[in-house]
């Protein structure tokens, strides 16, 4: 009687362990997914910069400053992300 008690619990156990494992697994994909998303949109972000830089000394300015703003818009959003991953650390 004892065996049958303990069957199911290893089973219970064996699917628990397991979908922490997926849980551990999914954590980490997505915090990975998003570092790289945080990264792409600063590199935006500097190429945006640069560009209105650019054309601010071109002469260019309601360019320059569409471009800044672009520019603000990804930092922000940034922003909330890098809180996301740190919360998350």
């Amino acid at each position: 009687m004892a065996k049958e008690n303990h069957v199911p619990q290893a089973k219970a156990n064996k699917k628990l362990v397991s979908s922490v494992g997926l849980k551990t697994s999914c954590h980490e994909v997505l915090e990975n997914e998003l570092w790289g998303s945080l990264s792409k949109l600063e590199h935006r972000m500097e190429i945006l910069m640069a560009i209105s830089h650019n054309r601010r000394e071109a002469g260019y300015y309601e360019l320059a400053e569409a471009y800044k703003q672009q520019a603000a818009e990804l930092k922000v959003h940034a922003q909330s992300i890098r809180k996301l991953l740190m919360d998350l650390a």
